[in-house]
C-alpha cells in the first residue's frame, strides 16, 4: 500500500490527510497545519493559522479527479 498521491500538480502524504469532503464533481482535501504564525504586542497577542485546503475539480482536474475517486473506492 502506497503512502503517497500522486496526482498531476503535486504529491500528497495520506498521513497529512485530515478530511476530505465530497461535494457534487468536487473534493475537498484538507490537509494537517504546520503553519501557525502570531505576534505579541505588551499584553495583547494574536494567533493565526492558515488552513492546507486542496480542491480537486472534476471539469478541470479530470486526472486527478479520478484518482481520488479510485482511492475512495
Amino acid at each position: 500500500m502506497k503512502n503517497f498521491i500522486n496526482l498531476t500538480s503535486c504529491v500528497i502524504n495520506k498521513l497529512h490527510i485530515i478530511e476530505i469532503i465530497k461535494k457534487p464533481n468536487k473534493y475537498q482535501i484538507y490537509m494537517s497545519n504546520h503553519n501557525i504564525c502570531g505576534g505579541w504586542l505588551f499584553s495583547i497577542g494574536l494567533l493565526k493559522t492558515n488552513h492546507n485546503i486542496i480542491e480537486i475539480c472534476n471539469k478541470k482536474d479530470k486526472q486527478d479527479y479520478e484518482t481520488i475517486t479510485n482511492l475512495l473506492k
